[in-house]
C-alpha cells in the first residue's frame, strides 16, 4: 500500500484522472522480477479486498512453486492445484 501525493505512480500505471485530479484506487501485483501478474482498478468508493489480495499472491507463489499447475478460482492455501494446459480442457 503507498501514498502518492504527486500522482506520479498513478500517472505511470494509468490509474490518474486528469478530469478530476484523483487516482482510480488502483492494485498492482508485481513480482519479484519485475513483472505485472495482476491489475485491478476500482472507482471510489468501492474498496479493495485486502484478503483476496493475499490469497492471490499465495496462489501465485503456489503455481510458481508447481511449473505446469494452476490455481482454480475460489482456491485458498492448502487446496489442491490442478494442472493446466490443453491436455486437461474440459477436465475440472
Amino acid at each position: 500500500m503507498a501514498s502518492d501525493p504527486s500522482g506520479e505512480v498513478a500517472r505511470a500505471y494509468g490509474v490518474y484522472q486528469k478530469h478530476s485530479g484523483l487516482d482510480i484506487r488502483g492494485r498492482f501485483i508485481i513480482d519479484p522480477k519485475g513483472v505485472v501478474r495482476a491489475v485491478e482498478m476500482l472507482y471510489p468508493p468501492v474498496g479493495r479486498n485486502v484478503a483476496e489480495l493475499i490469497r492471490q499472491i499465495k496462489a501465485m507463489q503456489a503455481v510458481d512453486a508447481n511449473p505446469g499447475m494452476g490455481a482454480p478460482a475460489g482456491w485458498k492455501p492448502g487446496d489442491k492445484l490442478i494442472h493446466t494446459g490443453k491436455d486437461y480442457i474440459g477436465v475440472y
